[in-house]
């Protein structure tokens, strides 16, 4: 059966932002910065804590080092969905919600093999979707104070990485774009002849920027035998990291005023967008930021790393919001198992993987990032056929993860969470010519 591969990824990439542009769970932690982060791993490296640096497999995409990238072996294509829900809690109340979407979209294939892969995708960047609602007495009057956050950005990246000798180097091109909005609502509920105010702030991103990798990998072991490969015990080191870039930004913000009727409560315009400035080109600072670890294991059986990672917020700046961040930092560890990949037996041939992590986010409190950790586990359950020396091999990734941000406090709150998320992933030998007798 012939594929037309040019409709098939129209029509996941209209799935992507149909489904992510709904996804986008309420989120405190959204109003600061850029929003809510979404993680750049796939589910394979989230079920084992987020390690990546020193990560790489045959059949794996681990966009955060794409020096891992020359590993890849098969083409590879995966895509993936989650499901986001968290309850959050400050000293007053208690909130909970969940909502879901795709996660990522991308595919992976060797042009050399075992010494140069490519690799493009689209992920999900960032978010912002919060309310808050506050009824105010002052004076006398009393009117209700609304902040709201809502849009997301997108990150289309292509990658590429090389292998020299026990060296692999890689880079990603990244186009970042998408819209975040704010909003800030004064509604005057009982006194008629006060002006109710909406004053929009918007951002609009379109730019490119570029993220790099390296890994070295040597065996530690040496077996008689070196047709078993599939036994060796490598240790690979890894990093990866970005420099801050300046991407270019188009800001947009003004004020919309309006009167309660008499007659019907409902607000009437008095003076829309009044000395409001549209269109204003300035740039928004990202962060630096840098990746280090190793990971050890051999090619069928087992792999078990550790990571730190570290993000450099306090130098962001941007037109839509000037909220104090604090620098983000991270410790990954975990790993994976597969018993016997010879064996007949379904559970012998599944990746178990379980992970953790912890650190300080980049959400300020009391002049501090707030405390986060959370655990991971997940599973890569395995469906495919073998027919001579051609492959086919396709996975279900099944990954967990459950955390916590913040501690409640008079001026902070907790927000507990889950993610839940499944990814397909075929690896297949494409471009080969079969023999025939």
């Amino acid at each position: 059966m012939q594929i037309n591969l040019s409709s098939l990824f129209s029509l996941l990439f209209l799935l992507f932002f149909t489904t992510s542009m709904r996804a986008q769970t309420f989120s405190p932690q959204s109003q600061f910065g850029l929003g809510g982060l979404h993680s750049p791993l796939f589910s394979a490296n989230k079920a084992m804590g987020g390690i990546s640096a020193g990560f790489r497999g045959t059949r794996d995409i681990n966009s955060l080092n794409p020096a891992s990238y020359s590993a890849i072996s098969f083409t590879t294509f995966d895509i993936g969905l989650q499901l986001y829900g968290n309850i959050i809690s400050d000293t007053a109340r208690l909130t909970d919600a969940a909502n879901g979407g795709v996660n990522h979209i991308a595919l992976a294939f060797p042009i050399m093999q075992n010494k140069w892969s490519m690799a493009f995708g689209l992920l999900p960047y960032s978010f912002k979707n919060y309310t808050y609602n506050n009824s105010v007495l002052e004076d006398g009057i009393s009117y209700n104070f609304q902040s709201k956050g809502t849009g997301s950005t997108y990150k289309l990246f292509w990658g590429n990485g090389l292998q020299v000798k026990d060296f692999s180097f890689g880079f990603n091109t990244n186009f970042l774009f998408g819209e975040l909005d704010e909003t800030e609502n004064i509604l005057f509920t009982d006194s008629l002849g006060n002006i109710n105010t909406s004053k929009h702030s918007t951002m609009s991103i379109k730019d490119v920027s570029f993220d790099f990798g390296i890994q070295y990998r040597v065996k530690i072991n040496k077996l008689e035998n070196e047709n078993k490969d599939r036994d060796n015990i490598y240790m690979t080191i890894g990093a990866y990291g970005a420099p801050s870039f300046n991407i270019k930004s188009l800001s947009s913000k003004y004020t919309n005023s309006s009167l309660t009727s008499l007659l019907t409560g409902e607000e009437i315009p008095i003076d829309s967008a009044s000395g409001g400035i549209y269109g204003l080109k300035e740039q928004t600072r990202l962060p630096a930021y840098f990746g280090a670890g190793l990971a050890f294991g051999n090619n069928t059986k087992w792999t078990a790393g550790i990571d730190f990672h570290y993000e450099n917020w306090e130098n962001f700046s941007s037109p839509l919001n000037d909220l104090a961040l604090s620098n983000e930092w991270r410790v990954k560890v975990g790993g994976e198992i597969m018993p016997n990949y010879k064996s007949k037996k379904y559970g012998s041939n599944v990746s178990y993987r379980l992970g953790a992590n912890f650190g300080q986010s980049r959400v300020s409190s009391n002049n501090s990032g707030v405390p986060e950790f959370g655990t991971t586990f997940g599973f890569g359950l395995p469906f495919g056929k073998t027919t001579g020396n051609y492959r086919s091999y396709s996975r279900l990734n099944l990954t967990v993860e459950i955390g916590r941000r913040g501690i409640v406090s008079d001026t902070a709150i907790k927000e507990n969470y889950y993610k839940l998320t499944l990814a397909y992933s075929l690896s297949d030998r494409w471009f080969i010519k079969r023999k025939f007798d």
